[in-house]
């Protein structure tokens, strides 16, 4: 048989108040969680990603449902390092969400979350990634769909372009970014300095390179050590800064000429080593020397240098070499248990 006619679960005004008392719950016992819509730049040929952008963050209440905290493996050493794993279930109604894409000046274009944007949980300062959104759960409570529940895992920082006007949240990004270090001489410049913040652009016939300047380093009267971050380039292809072309500060207008693009193969400069921080070569370079030799008469590092060994003797096939370190005499081994 049929269902009762005189009973039904798709009375509006329930509808409306059940929703309503979801809402009320969320603005309550929620948190506000700024959203970021990403923009992502295609290659025409493969439709691949060739950079993603975040230029703005919303503000909405959520819900985190993982009360007893963050799921997911958590903190886990690998060959790689340690890697934070951290997963997070996000709440948000429907009704908030229609209202937040409703608002005027508003650049989220799609109805609803979508999974590649961000969420920034400001009480942790941490970015988490939407990984897949539910729309089915609770599962049609009096035939309705009140909320979305988005399923994040903690943000894999990889040089995304993050400048939404939030200093809470783009000082963040400028700690992580992959910055480059470039030495600049004034020249024929007018002594007008750059300014820590503003954008600096190279330009060139075909295209243009514009990045954000991060820090200042006085070398002397003529020169300055710049470093920048948030690299872009007008054609959307990889291009690095090159030498011997101007650099151009927007605001302060001012123009210095770039001498030196210290990159991953400039280890020495004046006879000083670069730590780049986060790359740790330094760190490689000093424990290395203790087992490889690395000197020029040596580029490829061949043990036999370090430890003493030698190679087979033509004569004694089967023999094993050693050699002696006080005599730098070379013994006929021919056990191993010799050796």
């Amino acid at each position: 048989m049929a269902t009762s006619v005189y009973f039904s679960q798709n009375v509006k005004s329930e509808q409306f108040l059940y929703e309503d008392i979801v809402i009320e719950s969320l603005k309550m016992y929620g948190q506000d969680v700024m959203y970021m819509p990403r923009e992502m730049t295609r290659d025409r040929l493969l439709n691949e990603v060739i950079e993603s952008r975040f230029t703005d963050a919303y503000s909405i209440e959520m819900y985190i449902e993982d009360v007893q905290g963050f799921g997911g493996d958590g903190a886990l050493m690998s060959k790689f390092g340690l890697e934070m794993r951290d997963q997070a279930t996000f709440i948000v109604a429907r009704r908030s969400w229609e209202n937040l894409i409703g608002l005027f000046n508003n650049n989220i274009s799609h109805r609803r979350p979508m999974e590649g944007d961000l969420l920034y949980h400001p009480l942790t300062q941490s970015f988490f990634e939407i990984k897949f959104v539910e729309h089915e759960q609770p599962f049609y409570q009096l035939s309705n769909l009140t909320v979305y529940k988005l399923q994040c895992e903690l943000f894999e920082y990889s040089n995304e372009v993050i400048n939404t006007g939030d200093p809470d949240i783009d000082n963040l990004q400028r700690v992580d970014a992959n910055s480059t270090i470039i030495l600049v001489d004034s020249g024929i410049n007018n002594g007008i300095e750059y300014i820590i913040g503003e954008t600096i652009t190279q330009e060139f016939s075909e295209f243009s390179i514009t990045a954000e300047l991060l820090n200042i380093e006085y070398i002397n009267v003529l020169q300055r050590k710049i470093s920048v971050s948030n690299i872009q380039t007008s054609d959307g292809q990889y291009h690095e800064f090159l030498s011997g072309s101007r650099i151009v500060g927007t605001e302060s207008e001012a123009s210095w000429n770039a001498v030196t693009i210290y990159d991953i193969s400039n280890q020495y400069v004046d006879n000083t080593f670069i730590d780049s921080g986060q790359a740790q070569n330094r760190e490689f370079e000093l424990l290395a020397n203790d087992y490889v030799d690395f000197s020029e008469n040596n580029p490829f590092g061949d043990p036999s240098q370090t430890f003493g060994l030698v190679s087979y003797s033509s004569n004694i096939p089967t023999a094993l070499k050693r050699m002696d370190s006080s005599t730098h005499t070379v013994d006929s081994i021919t056990t191993m248990d010799q050796l």
